[in-house]
Formats: structure tokens, C-alpha cells, sequence
């Protein structure tokens, strides 16, 4: 498969959220970003580092194998079924979830680190 960018970086903050967003805005200058959908039992922000986004995530990590909610990068591929084809094809576990249009899969790298997937966006 072919991975074309970085898409968002996403943090746990079992703290406070608010202070957590303030420490982003204020000592590297992020600025928020509006688009982030309801996602039911798990508050967060989103805020931009450039192009790439960086999601702070109100919830304790799962501590599953594949943990959507826990720490992880996300990259872009050039065409999300052939990619879900190689998985299946090599094997390789994957968790398969989605935000409204956007279908996201999840694999967990050899040394346990979350990796999401999504289609290139035009």
C-alpha cells in the first residue's frame, strides 16, 4: 500500500482537557480546529500543527491489542480497499470503525504502537 501523509497525531489526556488545549494554543500556538464530530462518550479537541491535525482525546487508553482511543498516528494511503486487501492478504489483525463518510482501520505495528489508516482525501 501506499502511504501519501501524515494525517493527525492523536494524544490521551486523562487530565484535564481544557488545560491540556491551553497548553497547545498558548506555548506552541495551535489553533483549534471546528471540525470535529460528536463522538459519543469520548470529549476531545482538535487542533492544527500545519497540514497534519493533533487530536487530544478525554479518555484513559483501552489497553486492547488494537486501541482506536489510545495514542496513535494516522496516515493517508492512495486507495483504502487495495490496503484492506493487503491486510487480509498478509494476515494482519485490523479493527474497522468510522466517522459519518469516513471509514477508518486500525492495525497495531510489531512493537504494539496503533496505527490508523484512511483513504487520501482529494
Amino acid at each position: 500500500m501506499k502511504v501519501t501523509r501524515v494525517a493527525h497525531v492523536s494524544l490521551n489526556v486523562e487530565g484535564s482537557l481544557e488545560e491540556t488545549k491551553a497548553f497547545y494554543n498558548d506555548l506552541f500556538g495551535l489553533e483549534d480546529h471546528t471540525g470535529r464530530p460528536d463522538i459519543p462518550g469520548v470529549p476531545g479537541y482538535w487542533q492544527h500543527i500545519g497540514p497534519v491535525e493533533l487530536h487530544l482525546v478525554g479518555a484513559a487508553p483501552r489497553g486492547t491489542e488494537i486501541d482506536p482511543t489510545g495514542p496513535h498516528f494516522c496516515v493517508y494511503v492512495d486507495d483504502l480497499d487495495a490496503a484492506i486487501s493487503e491486510l487480509d492478504e498478509r494476515a494482519v489483525p485490523y479493527m474497522r470503525g468510522a466517522q459519518g463518510p469516513v471509514v477508518q482501520i486500525w492495525v497495531t505495528d510489531p512493537a504494539g504502537n496503533t496505527v490508523e489508516l484512511q483513504q487520501e482525501r482529494a
